[in-house]
């Protein structure tokens, strides 16, 4: 599975007032983003991302485990997107999971994995079902068992300030804005 590597710069998914208020640096962003201008968008994501706008430590992470901008680097890629996966950023939470499955930066932990893609499945995310069945086949019952649990507990004492995502559309449409 490959992880959704993309820009959350959509002014859709701003939602509180402090975020719309950072709207013109998204569309900087997208910008700088869509010239390649990488060191221009980090310039403008990075200090979004210090403040705790969980979609600027979604893209940041993007870019540390996609090399642009920044020196490819898986753990500050973990970082960010763990920042924005604690949350409730789906799209960090998958990409959190595949980076566990896989053991890119942290060893391969597929309980791990299948605890992130519960959490994105609880928030929306239409490629968690998929993923978290996947992995659970690569796990015994009682990995599955604990996963689960672990999750449970994880989603009863914490709140997500993000809301879970619309359903997704039955056309397949991918994944994300941007």
């Amino acid at each position: 599975m490959n992880k959704p590597f993309f820009l959350l710069l959509a002014s859709s998914l701003l939602g509180a007032a402090s975020a719309r208020a950072a709207e013109g640096d998204w569309d900087q962003a997208k910008t700088a983003h869509e010239r390649g201008d990488y060191a221009a968008e980090i310039a403008i994501v990075r200090p979004l991302a210090d403040k705790g706008y969980p979609f600027a430590q979604f893209n940041l992470g993007v870019l540390y485990d996609e090399g642009k901008g920044v020196p490819e680097d898986n753990g500050q890629a973990i970082a960010w997107y763990r920042k924005a996966a604690e949350q409730g950023l789906p799209q960090a939470q998958i990409n959190l999971g595949i980076m566990y499955e896989q053991g890119e930066g942290v060893p391969a932990d597929l309980g791990s994995a299948y605890f992130w893609y519960a959490l994105a499945e609880s928030q929306g995310d239409s490629q968690a079902p998929q993923a978290k069945q996947d992995v659970a086949k690569k796990m015994t019952p009682a990995q599955v068992k604990d996963a689960e649990r672990r999750a449970k507990e994880y989603k009863a004492t914490h709140t997500f300030p993000i809301p879970p995502l619309p359903p997704a559309p039955e056309s397949g449409a991918a994944h994300g804005n941007g």
